[in-house]
C-alpha cells in the first residue's frame, strides 16, 4: 500500500509507456492512475520483474506471467496486489474510505441476508463500506476470467470469518467448476483494503 501525496515529478518517473496512458485524463485522474502506477512498480519490485503496466481496456495489463490487481482512492492512497503464482487464475484487490456509502446504497450493493446484518449507525456503515470494497475486489479478480460479462452485486455475497478471512458464496455457475475465492479484508487509518484470489483447485490424485 502506497500512501501518496502527489510527489514532485511523479509522472515523469513512470515508465513512457505509462506516461502515454495519462493522456486526456482531468488532474485527478491523472494523480490517480500515477499513484496506481507508482504502486505497481513496487510491486513488481519485490517480485523481481520489470514494468511496466499498460492497460486492456479499463483493467491493467500486468508483464507476462504475473497477475495483477491496483486500486486507488481519492488521489491519496494506493494499493496493487500481485503474484507469479501459476495456481492463481484471478486477483483482485480494493481500497476505500470507510463510511463513504450512505444507507440508501444498501439495497444495490447488499444480498437480503447482508442487509439483515448491518447496523444502525456508523458500524454500519462502515460494514456497508466493507461489503461493497470486497465486492468490488472479487468483481476484478472474475474479471480476468474473461467470462464475457460482469457480475451484479447480488450474484456474491459475503461472509467475514476470524483474522480478516473473506468467503464468498456465489449464484450457481458463475465460477469455473474447481475455482475456488477467497479473500482477505484490513483497516488502515480511515481506509478499508480488501483482496481477493481465485485460485484453480488441484485436481485429485489417483488412488495407488
Amino acid at each position: 500500500m502506497l500512501r501518496w501525496a502527489g510527489a514532485e515529478g511523479a509522472e515523469e518517473a513512470l515508465h513512457p509507456a505509462e506516461r502515454d496512458l495519462l493522456s486526456g485524463r482531468s488532474p485527478g485522474g491523472r494523480r490517480d492512475f500515477t499513484a496506481g502506477r507508482h504502486a505497481a512498480a513496487e510491486a513488481l519490485r519485490l517480485l523481481g520483474r520489470p514494468g511496466p503496466v499498460l492497460r486492456d481496456g479499463r483493467r491493467p495489463r500486468f508483464p507476462a506471467g504475473v497477475r495483477g490487481s491496483i486500486s486507488h482512492c481519492e488521489g491519496n492512497v494506493a494499493v496493487c496486489l500481485a503474484t507469479v503464482r501459476e495456481d492463481v487464475l484471478g486477483i483482485g484487490v480494493d481500497i476505500e474510505r470507510l463510511g463513504r456509502l450512505g444507507a440508501p446504497a444498501a439495497r444495490l450493493v447488499c444480498t437480503e441476508r447482508e442487509r439483515a446484518r448491518l447496523r444502525p449507525g456508523p458500524a454500519g456503515g462502515a460494514r456497508l463500506t466493507a461489503v461493497f470494497s470486497a465486492k468490488e475486489a472479487f468483481y476484478k479478480a472474475f474479471s480476468a476470467l474473461d467470462a464475457g460479462r460482469e457480475p451484479t452485486f447480488h450474484e456474491v455475497e459475503v461472509a467475514f470469518l476470524e483474522d480478516g478471512r473473506l468467503a464468498f458464496d456465489t449464484v450457481g455457475g458463475l465460477l469455473p467448476r474447481g475455482t475456488t475465492a477467497t479473500g482477505r479484508i484490513g483497516t488502515v487509518g480511515p481506509y478499508v483494503r480488501t483482496s481477493v484470489l481465485l485460485r484453480a483447485c488441484s485436481p485429485p490424485r489417483p488412488s495407488p
